[in-house]
């Protein structure tokens, strides 16, 4: 337990962490989402299977928190909230289309379908650089917002994505599609560092 709080402590406690730190947190969300990728493991509540709550849960475990992480809409501290507060109270704006060479592990590519319920109108896709992969390799990973059997947190190459279904484009042109973010905890700690 001691082994988990550690890094969360060097990242929250210290106004400027090393990139060690960071890098470090940020490889552990790597792993965990390729791990729950193949198989959803029994600490991931399975009342929060849907793309938010693998966002969430992801932040969580990588960090070592418990605790409140999130900002709701009233910029409280929060442990739980939906995929349109995560995005707009959580998470800033990178580009209107994901930028390879700006993409770091923990980006979010973010969707928005007007012409269904609010409920499943938001879906997060999570961005991950694996190590020892081409500079110009990017994985996206995501829950696919079923329930049940066909629940499934899938992985894709983002150039892949890129030609799929149009809808599913991380593309300016798709309406859709509203653009690459990244968590406010890196940007704050970004900016501190020299």
């Amino acid at each position: 337990m001691r082994a988990l709080l550690l890094p969360l402590a060097v990242l929250l406690a210290s106004d400027a962490p090393s990139r060690d730190a960071i890098d470090g947190a940020r490889f552990r969300l790597l792993n965990e989402a390729l791990t729950q990728a193949e198989s959803p493991r029994s600490d991931w509540d399975p009342g929060q299977r849907d793309c938010a709550g693998f966002v969430r849960f992801l932040y969580r475990k990588s960090l070592g928190v418990t605790d409140a992480l999130w900002h709701d809409k009233d910029g409280s501290p929060a442990r739980f909230v939906k995929a349109e507060e995560l995005l707009s109270y959580n998470f800033s704006p990178l580009s209107r289309a994901p930028a390879k060479d700006r993409i770091e592990t923990g980006d979010l590519l973010a969707f928005y379908n007007p012409d269904v319920s609010p409920a499943d109108a938001w879906h997060l896709m999570l961005l991950l650089r694996p190590p020892g992969a081409a500079p110009d390799r990017v994985l996206v990973v995501y829950h696919n917002g079923a329930r049940g059997p066909d629940a499934a947190v899938r992985k894709v190459w983002l150039d892949d994505l890129l030609a799929g279904p149009p809808e599913w484009r991380p593309a300016a042109s798709n309406p859709r599609f509203l653009g690459t973010f990244r968590w406010n905890g890196w940007r704050a700690r970004a900016k501190k560092e020299p």
